[in-house]
């Protein structure tokens, strides 16, 4: 692994405009050192969004691996080839440099700010707050990661940590940052393009990560899994999509603050290149789904139709991205109420008492992603009402029940959409939908980056040792049942 470098990205400083005087200009642009702590802060939080919401296969071919989306003209990872597009070094690089990187370097920078020290530690905590994601991203991708040594500059290859250990740090960094939020100090102000500054909202969103990383656990460890559960909703998690959802606030006008999605698909040349998957086109049809026409257009023949994963061809007769996906100031969402919900109904599942039943919460879920991209109150009674959809009569057990609407719901939450796959098992891609020519089972991880076993061989070797032996994507992370 190459030592971070800490990058506060200069364009994002047209967040706020200003006049440089002589003395700015010749001051080198590329050095942190009188960059304010709150624009690293903003540039490692949009890096985060930005890595976690782009449809580009470099680094985030998650929606096609969870087939809501596949790739047409080009085909490899719709087929698990990575290679050619190295999308594992991708997102590694993405994570680690431009988002710890400049996470990282902002909590070094907040010390130097004249603030209040309640506001200076609710800095300090978001910061950490987003790192606890970021590294979740990370070590639920790949497995063992580097962590303890990862943002040290003096360690230049650092090396990894045994994941399951890593998880659970997480979890306890989570109960540090929720304990010590002061909600009644500031924090960022404006310069936060999620919350705004506002610290109780940031407390919320910190204990439904928390919630969200006990279920992650709890296949394997029920009972801690229990405990964090129960702590999570005691402390308070999202209540309402209207205020809670992560949502990112993107612009239009300048490209680089807009979404990437639209980036990719709208504004470069990514559009002839993905498609609706018609697995999931067809789900969607035989469920009467009233997103199917929130998410997607009609094709050609005035019908919807999507492409077969892996089997190539065109794009242009089928059905086309709605504007969820194709308008540059769509949010980036990293966590909602719909996804909350959805964490509830499990936990009332797994005998957690969390309050209320798994149906009503899961209507709730249901209805919070229709109406969360357009749809109404109405069309979410009636489509809860159809014995397909019903919890008490809907095909499966809760494993299967809540998979396939968090699927659905997950349609544009791209890394969670592919992962939820994996720790529910539905869908089942393997046997429902297999790829065409697919050259694995559906992957359950990256494999580690091809640098890191030039540049950072031997950590390397020992962390491939430590999950078996084979540096390979079906090797199962320790939380898959």
């Amino acid at each position: 692994m190459k030592n971070l470098k800490y990058i506060p990205i200069a364009f994002l400083l047209i967040f706020s405009s200003c006049k440089k005087s002589f003395n700015e200009l010749n001051t080198d642009p590329k050095s942190p050192v009188n960059v304010p702590a709150n624009t690293v802060f903003l540039a490692g939080q949009k890096n985060l969004v930005d890595a976690y919401t782009t449809s580009i296969w470099t680094s985030s071919p998650f929606r096609v691996l969870a087939q809501t989306w596949t790739e047409t003209a080009n085909i490899n990872e719709a087929k698990y080839q990575f290679t050619t597009n190295n999308a594992p070094g991708g997102w590694w690089d993405k994570l680690y440099t431009t988002v710890l990187g400049n996470l990282a370097q902002a909590s070094e920078l907040y010390d130097a700010e004249k603030t209040l020290p309640a506001v200076n530690n609710n800095k300090k905590l978001i910061t950490d707050i987003l790192e606890v994601y970021t590294f979740n991203l990370l070590v639920s991708t790949y497995g063992n990661i580097p962590y303890t040594q990862a943002l040290d500059k003096s360690i230049p290859f650092p090396k990894y940590d045994d994941a399951k250990t890593v998880t659970y740090d997480l979890i306890s960094r989570l109960d540090k940052d929720i304990a010590g939020l002061d909600v009644s100090a500031a924090s960022f102000g404006t310069a936060d393009q999620i919350y705004k500054g506002d610290v109780g909202k940031w407390k919320k969103f910190a204990a439904t990560l928390k919630l969200k990383l006990a279920l992650l656990i709890a296949d394997k460890d029920a009972a801690t899994a229990n405990t964090k559960a129960l702590e999570a909703v005691n402390s308070g998690v999202f209540t309402t999509a209207a205020t809670d959802n992560a949502a990112f606030a993107y612009t239009s006008g300048i490209v680089v603050n807009s979404n990437p999605v639209w980036q990719d698909l709208v504004n470069g040349v990514y559009g002839v290149y993905y498609a609706p998957s018609a697995f999931f086109i067809n789900k969607l049809i035989a469920l009467n789904d009233p997103r199917l026409p929130l998410l997607f257009t009609k094709d050609i023949n005035g019908n919807y139709s999507g492409a077969v994963a892996a089997a190539g061809g065109v794009n242009a007769n089928l059905s086309r991205f709605n504007s969820i996906y194709l308008s540059p100031t769509s949010p980036g969402n990293l966590l909602d109420y719909a996804e909350t919900e959805f964490l509830l109904a499990e936990a009332v599942e797994r005998n957690i008492n969390v309050g209320g039943t798994a149906e009503d919460h899961y209507k709730k879920a249901v209805r919070a992603s229709i109406v969360y991209l357009g749809g109404t109150n109405t069309q979410a009674d009636d489509y809860l009402a159809q014995t397909s959809v019903a919890y008490t009569t809907a095909t499966g057990d809760w494993r299967q029940k809540i998979g396939y609407q968090k699927w659905i719901a997950f349609a544009n939450r791209n890394w969670d959409s592919w992962t939820e796959i994996r720790r529910l098992g539905y869908p089942n891609i393997n046997v429902d939908s297999p790829p065409v020519g697919a050259l694995s089972a559906l992957p359950l991880r990256f494999y580690y980056p091809p640098a890191e076993q030039n540049n950072n061989n031997k950590n390397w070797q020992d962390a491939v040792a430590a999950i078996g032996g084979q540096d390979a994507v079906t090797v199962k992370l320790f939380w898959i049942r």
